[in-house]
């Protein structure tokens, strides 16, 4: 079997292409029996594997990217990590192999996987290792055409070269799918632009691995930064500087980037694992052309394998890699249609609308969603139709209500349940138990046809899954958000309302997350109203503003408050509900005891530790913990 698997990597090497072989084992001993045989036959594979801790953890596949490999083992026997899948197969290079074990459970994202691969003869399923060997043969009689190597830098890559080399100042955009020498086409240009060692460019990426090949083609003509020690170092604000990987990269970190450093060039993939794809790319080259002098090249002809091969095409077909330009309907549009359903319930046609329309809604989807839609019975699709064309879409997911064993772990910070983020956020954060007694519909991302917004067609689809979450029993309605202008807008002409909005900025947005919720029933009503005059309240103080809200304080302060002194919540959580307990009291005294420092939003939790002269943040909120218990246990608010 051994010569066999040689001679094919021969016929690969000489075709530039890849082959895929696909297993699935039918038992652990099955399983284990395979991975002993495919340990001998591919010793240098590199290995990823989501249940062998031997091997690459499957979720730290963005460590491999920036390299070129010639064998792959993907290990998935939890689930199929459509990223990884993605992300890794595009770093093997023509005349390599991926070898794909996949999970037990059988599934709809599964039964798609397996009747991706009839189509494509370099995509082979092997129902038993002893069958390997003839797969092989017959592989090697597929008489692939050779390929010749190309040469470095491609004609595309030298006109990219010559017009950064040429036009030093502005910022030049390389776009291009993955296997198509971006990372290449950089590395020569700054060699080419005179970039030497004593005298390198800086150059930053998501992972120190993803600029190896830009690191070795730049001949010691560029030093790797990572981005956060970039933004760190004011010294170097003003420098040059080349952004490799960016779709991997926070969109607000590049603008940042760009606003502190002279950014020379910036390569990102528009299709592909990422998942942000042309929604990234639009919205990052549109803000670039807003604030900064820029030209993009496209990088169009693989490089990394033939035009021929297989694996590619076969990817873009399984994972809805390749997105088509969404055709606007006829105007004026016909009456709405409404349908709710599951993703695997859909034909491919309208599959692809449906992921076509979520990417261009929201650049940080990825094929995983694909497979969470298929697989899981508690994600749902909202569609609204005009006459046969989709012009919107709202996935929602089904959470809540949470096991009763659960409820103090969540409570109290010690668990926290995968899917389960509305239920969990309003338990813990708010310390509201009852939270996790409701049925909620959480609204993951809605989506109108780009052309088409300000149609009313997101108010229609609001307005129908609001009927159709009521008819089926649900408590509540809510959706979590990074809170921009253009979205909360959106959110405020809904019957939604704010109900908690987090403190710190998320990494991957830039900007804290809300909460947004409308209850169906009144027992849930009317706590989530208190829960939004809370809201309302605390972000009046936040702004330094007087609350002119009275809020109930059995149910929505002392439940803060309890929380902080039995070390569930931090002091940030609940430093409002203190300043408010004490002021609804008329308490001035303790008021001015505790000083004026404590209550004042703008005086940071870790700067209070100084002021206070505690040793460490952790000993001043022990301290402090003990007084509001002290005080609640002399009001009669006993614990």
């Amino acid at each position: 079997m051994n010569v066999a698997l040689q001679r094919l990597k021969q016929q690969l090497k000489t075709a530039r292409q890849r082959g895929v072989f696909v297993f699935a084992p039918e038992s652990p001993d099955k399983r284990n029996e395979l991975l002993k045989a495919i340990e001998q036959m591919v010793p240098g594979a590199i290995w990823f594997s989501d249940g062998d801790t031997r091997h690459k953890a499957v979720h730290r596949y963005r460590d491999a990217l920036g390299q070129s490999h010639q064998q792959l083992v993907l290990d998935f026997q939890q689930l199929i990590h459509a990223d990884a899948l993605a992300a890794l197969t595009g770093t093997v290079a023509g005349g390599g192999c991926i070898w794909l074990i996949l999970p037990p459970q059988k599934t709809a994202f599964y039964d798609r996987f397996l009747a991706s691969i009839s189509s494509y003869d370099q995509v082979i399923l092997v129902t038993q290792w002893k069958d390997l060997a003839e797969h092989l043969k017959a592989l090697t009689h597929l008489k692939l055409p050779a390929s010749e190597q190309p040469s470095l830098p491609s004609d595309a890559q030298q006109t990219a070269i010559d017009a950064m080399t040429a036009q030093p100042t502005i910022t030049h955009l390389i776009v291009a799918d993955r296997g198509r020498g971006k990372s290449t086409c950089l590395g020569l240009a700054i060699k080419q632009a005179g970039y030497h060692q004593q005298a390198p460019i800086l150059v930053t990426a998501s992972h120190p691995h993803a600029v190896a090949t830009l690191i070795d083609h730049a001949a010691g003509g560029a030093q790797f930064r990572a981005w956060d020690r970039l933004l760190r170092d004011t010294s170097s604000y003003g420098a040059q500087l080349v952004i490799d990987e960016a779709a991997a990269i926070p969109l607000h970190i590049l603008k940042l980037l760009q606003q502190h450093y002279r950014v020379w060039a910036v390569a990102t993939t528009i299709d592909g694992y990422e998942g942000c794809g042309k929604g990234f790319a639009l919205r990052f080259l549109t803000w670039l052309q807003d604030h900064t002098d820029c030209r993009q090249h496209r990088l169009e002809q693989p490089l990394r394998w033939s035009t021929a091969d297989a694996v590619e095409p076969w990817l873009n077909e399984l994972l809805l890699l390749k997105h088509p330009s969404l055709v606007c309907p006829p105007t004026p549009l016909a009456q709405y249609r409404w349908h709710y359903r599951h993703a695997s319930e859909l034909a491919e046609p309208l599959l692809h609308q449906v992921m076509t329309l979520l990417l261009e809604a929201h650049y940080q989807s990825s094929p995983n969603d694909l497979r969470l839609l298929l697989d899981d019975p508690k994600q749902m699709l909202g569609l609204v139709f005009s006459a046969d064309d989709l012009i919107g879409v709202c996935w929602v997911a089904y959470e809540g209500p949470l096991d009763k064993k659960l409820h103090e772990p969540v409570l109290c910070g010690q668990r926290r349940i995968k899917g389960e983020l509305l239920p969990q956020a309003i338990g813990f954060y708010r310390q509201q138990p009852q939270a996790l007694n409701w049925r909620w519909l959480r609204i993951v991302r809605i989506a109108a046809h780009p052309q088409l917004r300000r149609h009313g067609i997101a108010s229609y689809l609001l307005e129908q899954l609001a009927v159709a979450a009521k008819n089926d029993g649900i408590d509540a309605i809510g959706s979590s958000f990074g809170v921009t202008q253009e979205v909360e807008e959106f959110w405020r002409s809904s019957t939604l309302r704010e109900i908690r909005r987090g403190q710190k900025k998320n990494m991957a947005s830039g900007v804290v997350s809300a909460i947004w919720a409308v209850a169906l029933r009144p027992e849930v009503h009317a706590v989530l109203n208190q829960l939004q005059r809370l809201q309302q309240a605390e972000q009046d103080w936040l702004q330094g503003k007087v609350p002119s809200t009275n809020l109930a304080i059995d149910d929505v302060i002392i439940p803060l408050l309890l929380g902080f002194t039995r070390g569930y919540l931090p002091f940030s959580n609940s430093r409002f509900a203190w300043w408010y307990l004490l002021h609804h009291r008329g308490d001035h005294a303790t008021l001015k005891k505790l000083g004026a420092e404590l209550f004042r939003p703008n005086v940071a939790s870790s700067e209070l530790a100084q002021i206070y002269q505690a040793s460490s943040r952790f000993q001043f909120e022990q301290q402090l913990r003990h007084t509001i218990s002290h005080y609640l246990n002399e009001h009669g608010y006993s614990d």
